[in-house]
């Protein structure tokens, strides 16, 4: 069986699929990402056959993370980088040729028309809910409610108005008929396509009116996985090995003037209110990154290893490092931008492993409010419903049962 995948986006939507590829391999399927340059060494890592799409990493990140605000901007950030890749379409169709499943998420959904065009079924893959349900919603702060159902209404329509500005072209081009507004993604050929969260059931829960081709696995990653091959340096493992265990903050790598200040917020907030804290934060000025008896600053660092030795965590919510530190069993404080992280934040905190996000496109946190929530993790109240969610997670394979779907999906064509 020949896989191959599209994905545009950051680390966080590649590195599951190369978990997932490692695992397709290991059972004598061939497994293939197209995605681009910057995640060649994490794909080829894990033995997966890597397969260059001209986008740049880091617009992804800036144009749909860093710069998102409201719906717009994440628009205008898709058609950024379509036009920085006008033939985005043929790379796209070249690399799929010959497969038996083309994988695709949220923003490589024009891999559907490519498969389309070569007749391969599809299987999407989201890291948030998208298909409608009345128990949660990207959308909608309430829950289990005809409210929380009618969320989701306009989201098909608007992901069906794009694929008609951007490539209805290119369809008729290639003798496909035109896209519509009331056009589908969910199947082809009349045949439901395969559709995968993976993330935790601890966190969200399938509907049962979904359907079996629609799959929440629990996270893509092995289970073996620890960060042992990881050497500290010798001040860092002094700090870890102190009296109090601390805490430690991860912004990731998007960039922006309004991130740059919440870092800035967060370094003050930690200074007053004493915390021992591990900070991984790029955007804090060299000036004010220096190591003291409660802080300490750090470069890359693999979350296996930290999130064994730190008490809690702060980071801005996005679905694979939300997984990995709710596994270790640790309490969480959510700091969203965009998209999935919103969403992680609060269904952390419904579960009670967690304070409330601090959601900052709307207003910039305050440092008092920083401060409150910072306290309010470590205060002992979330330890308990951290570890259970941990115990539920350790439970899951997601690799194994995504992997056991798609054979499955194949096998019936």
């Amino acid at each position: 069986m020949v896989i191959t995948a599209v994905a545009v986006g950051t680390r966080g939507d590649v590195n599951p699929l190369a978990e997932l590829g490692e695992e397709m391999i290991k059972r004598g399927h061939d497994f293939r990402i197209l995605t681009s340059e910057a995640f060649h060494p994490l794909i080829e890592g894990k033995g997966v056959t890597f397969l260059k799409l001209d986008t740049d990493a880091d617009h992804v990140m800036q144009y749909l993370v860093a710069d998102y605000k409201t719906s717009i901007d994440f628009i205008k950030g898709m058609f950024r980088l379509k036009k920085e890749n006008p033939g985005f379409m043929e790379q796209t169709v070249s690399a799929i040729r010959g497969s038996d499943l083309v994988m695709y998420g949220t923003c490589g959904a024009f891999a559907y028309h490519a498969a389309e065009l070569l007749k391969i079924p599809c299987a999407r893959v989201f890291y948030s809910p998208m298909d409608p349900t009345r128990q949660y919603s990207l959308y909608s702060d309430d829950y289990d409610s005809e409210k929380v159902l009618k969320s989701y209404d306009g989201l098909p329509e608007g992901m069906n108005l794009m694929t008609m500005i951007a490539l209805n072209k290119w369809r008729v081009k290639n003798s496909l008929t035109k896209w519509r507004i009331k056009s589908s993604y969910k199947e082809m050929e009349g045949r439901k396509l395969l559709t995968f969260y993976p993330t935790s059931r601890v966190l969200m829960k399938p509907d049962p009116a979904w359907g079996d081709h629609i799959h929440v696995t629990g996270y893509w990653y092995h289970p073996d996985e620890t960060g042992d091959e990881y050497q500290p340096q010798e001040d860092l493992l002094r700090f870890l090995n102190s009296d109090e265990k601390p805490i430690f903050v991860a912004f990731g790598k998007a960039e922006s003037e309004e991130l740059a200040e919440l870092q800035i917020r967060v370094l003050q907030a930690l200074k007053e209110t004493g915390i021992h804290a591990i900070i991984q934060a790029d955007q804090i000025p060299n000036t004010d990154r220096v190591n003291t008896e409660r802080l300490y600053f750090i470069g890359n660092v693999p979350y296996s290893y930290i999130f064994g030795k730190v008490r809690a965590v702060v980071h801005h919510g996005g679905n694979t490092t939300n997984g990995l530190g709710l596994r270790a069993g640790l309490p969480t404080l959510v700091i969203p931008l965009a998209l999935d992280q919103y969403f992680y934040g609060r269904m952390d905190h419904r579960i009670g492993a967690g304070p409330a996000p601090l959601y900052i496109r709307k207003r910039l946190c305050t440092v008092d409010e920083i401060k409150a929530s910072l306290n309010d993790l470590i205060s002992g109240k979330y330890d308990k419903e951290a570890h259970e969610a941990s115990k539920g997670i350790l439970e899951e394979n997601g690799v194994k049962e995504a992997a056991d779907a798609i054979e499955a999906y194949i096998n019936k064509v």
